[in-house]
């Protein structure tokens, strides 16, 4: 270990939004954590407003553009996001799918966290400069 790195002590819900937040397998538990805290030369500006200029979110032939709107209901709960330069910002957490998004906030009925769940199944979308909520689940079918 590099006399640079440092040992730290974090819970499972936080190692749990780290891992979503993979951008892929090769990105480590630093490398996440340095793109969303935008620390370093890799890091990316932050978003100061919601225009057209961000990065869209895309998966499974759908594509979410920059402002887009999230919400999902799940065991009597509200919940809900935004598609912010790429990425799924529901309810603090950053996340790079819609299952990922949906494991971050859905508890049980007991409150515990879900440890699985088929996000395209929960979460609908409004579009900028659109009135009207679609199941994603529908854009996917669409798009197949």
């Amino acid at each position: 270990m590099s006399d640079d790195l440092r040992t730290i002590e974090i819970d499972f819900d936080l190692h749990k939004r780290i891992e979503t937040a993979r951008e892929s397998f090769s990105e480590t538990a630093n490398d996440v954590l340095k793109r969303l805290l935008k620390i370093g030369k890799s890091a990316k500006p932050p978003v100061t407003e919601l225009s057209g200029d961000g990065r869209p979110w895309s998966g499974k032939g759908v594509v979410l553009p920059h402002g887009t709107q999230l919400r999902m209901e799940y065991n009597g709960r509200s919940h809900s996001g935004e598609i912010v330069d790429g990425q799924w910002h529901v309810e603090g957490g950053i996340y790079g799918s819609p299952s990922a998004a949906a494991v971050g906030v859905a508890r049980n009925k007991s409150g515990a966290p879900i440890s699985s769940l088929d996000g395209w199944l929960y979460w609908s979308a409004k579009m900028p400069n659109s009135a009207r909520w679609v199941p994603i689940s529908s854009m996917r079918k669409k798009a197949t």
